[in-house]
């Protein structure tokens, strides 16, 4: 979780104070649900258009806000046997896509930047 939220999470990282809902939910081993809310900042203009199961199978599937889900350059998905592995999975793609350019949004992609000083939402985090 730790490499996920400082690689993945550029917008969570730059908080000027760490999120205490992300702590909460940490905490509480709530992994679907921080994966909905880290989807809701990271990538405000993405939604989720379906998280299902098939075959015991997770399909989590994203795209940007108000697009027709079968654009299917305009989609991530990502399958996982966990529903918040399936639901990271997602993020994690988005985010690659949007690094190499290669992502539709209406937001501007985010870069990290390293702020000595700055409180880590991650500090002693290790799930």
């Amino acid at each position: 979780m730790t490499e996920l939220l400082h690689r993945a999470c550029p917008r969570l990282q730059a908080a000027p104070q760490p999120d205490d809902l992300v702590r909460r939910l940490i905490d509480a081993e709530a992994w679907v649900d921080l994966g909905f809310w880290l989807i809701g900042c990271e990538l405000p203009d993405w939604v989720i258009h379906r998280l299902s199961c098939d075959d015991s199978r997770w399909n989590c599937a994203i795209g940007v806000r108000g697009l027709a889900i079968n654009w299917v350059d305009d989609v991530a998905e990502f399958q996982h046997d966990n529903p918040a592995l399936a639901i990271f999975g997602a993020l994690v793609h988005v985010q690659i896509l949007k690094a190499q350019g290669r992502a539709p949004s209406n937001v501007t992609a985010f870069r990290r930047m390293e702020r000595a000083g700055a409180a880590s939402i991650t500090h002693g985090v290790e799930r």
